[in-house]
């Protein structure tokens, strides 16, 4: 394979992959005191409300995810195993990338061919699967800044929803009634927004068996 496509499928995966992370990137970098007091109100009177969604980790799941700006959406699928396995995948210009990372190394494949590199080269493209995973920590440092919004129709059902800003994003978060998991995440970062709607459900992730490594440089 050309290294000159190897290239192109991580470019993709940078605006792909960049533009959902404004979507779940870690809440506990910032928090203004203008939104923290703003929760406080909005909590206090509805106490029966309060931001406590359940932690995803360990679950497999589906996301789809929606990105638009400048006229244009492009849609891709993360999967995720519950374990230690994600897939993503996103088409551009009518050809399918896939990339799939595993603890050790990861996977960029372009019509049925698959080349492998070291989980430690993935830092450079910008994307980190656990960004879409909702772990405890994550969830906690979204609590202070996070103001009930109510509760609405979702893909799951019902959901309690909550604003929450960060880092110049907001996202709004859709978490199911019953299960007290996030099931939706609406974002805007200037002219870019993003959704992302989550199934959660057995997922199956194979490792290409036949990958090609490129050669190392002396």
């Amino acid at each position: 394979m050309k290294r000159t496509v190897i290239i192109g499928a991580v470019a993709v995966l940078v605006v792909v992959g960049g533009a959902a992370y404004i979507a779940t990137k870690d809440a506990d970098k910032s928090s203004s005191s203008k939104n923290t007091s703003q929760t406080a109100s909005n909590q206090s009177a509805n106490d029966q409300n309060n931001f406590a969604p359940a932690s995803t980790e360990g679950l497999p799941f589906i996301a789809t995810i929606s990105i638009g700006g400048d006229g244009a959406t492009t849609v891709a699928k993360l999967e995720h195993d519950g374990k230690d396995k994600t897939r993503y995948t996103a088409t551009q210009n009518g050809q399918q990338m896939q990339f799939i990372y595993t603890t050790d190394a990861y996977y960029s494949c372009t019509d049925d061919k698959c080349i492998k590199f070291p989980m430690s080269s993935s830092t450079s493209s910008g994307f980190n699967p656990s960004d879409y995973q909702y772990g405890a920590d994550k969830l906690s440092g979204y609590r202070s800044g996070a103001a009930y919004k109510g509760k609405q129709s979702c893909s799951s059902g019902t959901c309690d929803v909550w604003s929450v800003s960060v880092d110049g994003a907001t996202s709004t978060l859709y978490v199911d009634s019953g299960t007290k998991r996030i099931t939706q995440v609406d974002s805007t970062q200037g002219a870019k927004t993003s959704k992302i709607v989550y199934e959660y459900k057995d997922v199956t992730i194979d490792v290409p068996a036949n990958a090609q490594t490129l050669p190392t440089a002396p």
